[in-house]
């Protein structure tokens, strides 16, 4: 039998079959974006090839079939997710619109943020003509203050369907206090709009912030048809292409999930690729017991950063995309536009920049010959020696140098410079952002780079992972056998997951009473995830609880998510809460930043239920002699900064062996990726096949 994990990139479809012997199949096609589903059907025939088997018989053997999608996160940052509506209170319709001057900056990177005057709030995802107010009003402690005047719905949901809205978001003032109202409204509209996709916020966010919460019910909403949507025909596809166990999805917190899961809750599926290749570092440091690890990845349009720390992953509680903050919880990934398709350009002043902009995989960088004509790091990698252009992805894809070379030198005739020294220069600026995104990923968190192993990863991370490594001061970096489909792989080490939160504001010292709301919440949350894993079959015997608050100081922003203790809570334990938060606070900030006579206040509790599903195995190789020169397959002019072109062996990946070693200069080419040695590293092969990479 076998498992597949397939993870879609901006570039390529990238696709990994493991037996149940560990031993994988990898391939990569390029994204279709005329038709999502297409890219994935290609890969996967692509691996069922290289097994013999037809896409039919490989799909009726496969016991686990694993999907992240990019679908609603290209929805969000084209501004292409579907024409949503938004019903909230009479007298707030103006909030979303308002949102937050912090908005201006959410998730911008300092070259960004220099001219602050010309920064601008992002375009809100519903339009004011489409939000409509209705007569209600709960209060903070959750008493109804004016009844729902169902009338004022009604003409809102008529108003809206004039309008051809494709799904509507409802948003009421303090809802997560008292749902009542808003389930009324669902009532209503499966009754009068029952086409319409819809989502309450006190379902998918019932926490405290009026504005996070209702742009995480409206991003729902916006991407909920086109999401869905597609979940559903892949998963009637491949069933009728012959698998015959459920279609998994992966999600962007804590692990699996169902299609009608993600098809309800399609914001769960943001940025769904990164989080997979964030888990699979977490099982990869515990294979190699190394607590603490950056997890890269350089896909075709961005560079990715995880951390692992002291074996946990962190979570965002308000992740941001695209300027928007929302609130559910994300493993903590950030990014930035530089990946193979990020394109070279020359700004005002006169001065070479790279990215964000990508060519993705319509029309590609210029070396594809696929109509792209604009030079990217991909041709400058081609261009010094780093790809071979009749080699790229095991042969099956051919690159054109010339075209590189024509791209490369036209913007350099703006700069007035060759089409080396545009190549050096986007590689050079490129490597120095992937430093700057880690540092700010670590040292800021209070995490040494020096004291974290790197994980390179993606089609584009081993090629560059010996230059930013060496920058930041990584003690080796790690450099998986599949890295180029790393986050697919990834996947498949990650458990079935449902999670539930609510708001739950305390400040210490905690009553009785206070501890008594709290563990009424954390049942209510407990009897919500239960239920929807009963109603997809499992057991409550076969599940894993966890239970969790997030707490932070009085007067600060910062907020860290502590487990709870197990079984019933007490007074008593508001003492084993603060040990436990200070512990972590002074582990993120340092021990001079704790301020302990100020209290401790809860902001949300939260509820995890996991179900263990058999992870992939990494297969062991038993070592053999060092000598790895039966691998070189040829030589290659390759640039250095020190040293420029200098002839540079070139050793078939696929020929390496456990145990070999290799001193740099060197090229290890594999499907799929290109791994640079620099002169003053070198490479072990271990069992695993892993690529351990040190300076010599």
């Amino acid at each position: 039998m076998y498992q597949v994990g397939v993870d879609i990139g901006g570039t390529f479809t990238d696709c990994v079959v493991v037996d149940d012997n560990g031993h994988r199949t990898i391939s990569k096609s390029l994204t279709t974006y005329d038709g999502l589903y297409k890219g994935v059907f290609n890969a996967v025939e692509v691996s069922a090839g290289e097994l013999g088997l037809s896409l039919n018989a490989l799909l009726a053997q496969t016991r686990e079939f694993v999907h992240g999608t990019t679908v609603a996160t290209n929805a969000v940052l084209t501004r292409r997710g579907a024409k949503t509506g938004l019903i909230t209170t009479r007298g707030h319709e103006d909030s979303l619109i308002i949102g937050k001057v912090s908005s201006k900056s959410a998730g911008l990177v300092e070259r960004d943020l220099i001219q602050v005057s010309r920064l601008n709030k992002p375009e809100p995802l519903v339009p004011p003509e489409l939000i409509c107010g209705v007569h209600e009003r709960v209060d903070v402690e959750g008493d109804i203050i004016a009844p729902l005047d169902e009338a004022s719905v009604l003409a809102a949901i008529r108003r809206l369907c004039a309008e051809d809205v494709e799904a509507i978001a409802v948003s009421l003032l303090w809802s997560f206090m008292n749902d009542s109202h808003e389930m009324r409204i669902k009532a209503l509209l499966a009754e009068h709009a029952p086409n319409v996709f819809c989502t309450l916020s006190s379902e998918l966010a019932p926490v405290l912030g009026e504005y996070e919460r209702t742009v995480t019910t409206v991003m729902n909403a916006y991407v909920g048809p086109q999401v869905s949507g597609y979940l559903q025909e892949l998963d009637e596809r491949l069933r009728d292409a012959g698998l015959q166990w459920p279609l998994l999805v992966m999600q962007a917190s804590d692990g699996l999930t169902s299609v009608a899961d993600a098809s309800v809750r399609p914001i769960v599926t943001l940025d769904s690729g990164p989080a997979g290749g964030v888990l699979g570092c977490q099982y990869l440091s515990k294979l190699y017991d190394e607590p603490n690890a950056i997890c890269t990845d350089v896909g075709g349009t961005t560079f990715e950063v995880g951390l692992i720390s002291n074996g946990e992953v962190p979570l965002e509680a308000d992740p941001v995309i695209s300027q928007y903050s929302f609130r559910l919880p994300k493993v903590a990934v950030r990014s930035i536009g530089a990946g193979g398709g990020s394109i070279g350009w020359v700004d005002a002043g006169g001065v070479l920049r790279v990215g964000p902009q990508s060519a993705r995989s319509d029309p590609g960088p210029a070396c594809y010959g696929l109509g792209g004509t604009e030079p990217t790091l991909s041709d400058a990698d081609l261009y010094l020696g780093y790809f071979d252009a009749d080699n790229f992805l095991g042969g099956k894809m051919k690159l054109h140098y010339d075209k590189a070379e024509e791209a490369l030198a036209k913007l350099g005739h703006q700069l007035g410079m060759s089409a080396q020294e545009v190549a050096v220069g986007i590689v050079r600026i490129t490597n120095a952002h992937m430093a700057d995104l880690i540092r700010r990923n670590t040292i800021e968190q209070g995490t040494d780079p020096r004291e974290c192993v790197l994980v390179a990863y993606g089609g584009a991370g081993p090629t560059h992972a010996a230059f930013y490594g060496r920058d930041i001061g990584a003690k080796r970096i790690l450099i998986p056998a599949d890295s180029t489909v790393f986050s697919a792989e990834g996947m498949l080490t990650c458990q079935l997951a449902h999670s539930a939160q609510a708001s739950s504001p305390l400040a210490s010292p905690f009553s009785e009473k206070d501890i008594e709301d709290l563990s009424k919440h954390l049942h209510t949350l407990e009897d919500r995830v239960v239920s929807q894993f009963a109603a997809e079959g499992t057991a409550f015997e076969e599940l894993t609880i966890k239970r969790s608050v997030t707490v932070h100081y009085p007067e600060q922003l910062h907020t860290l998510e502590i487990e709870l203790p197990e079984g019933a809570l007490t007074t008593a334990h508001e003492a084993d809460i603060r040990d436990r938060f200070e512990k972590r606070y002074a582990n993120t900030f340092g021990e001079g930043s704790l301020f302990k006579d100020g209290g401790i206040e809860i902001d949300l509790c939260r509820v995890t239920a996991t179900r263990a599903t058999e992870p992939m195995q990494f297969a062991e190789y038993k070592p053999s002699a060092p000598d790895a020169t039966s691998a070189v397959k040829s030589t290659r002019k390759m640039f250095f900064e020190d040293v420029g072109f200098i002839e540079t062996p070139v050793y078939e990946g696929s020929q390496l062996r456990a145990g070999n070693a290799i001193k740099g200069p060197a090229l290890i080419e594999r499907m799929g990726d290109s791994v640079v040695v620099p002169p003053e590293f070198s490479v072990e092969v271990d069992k695993y096949l892993t690529l351990v990479m040190a300076l010599s």
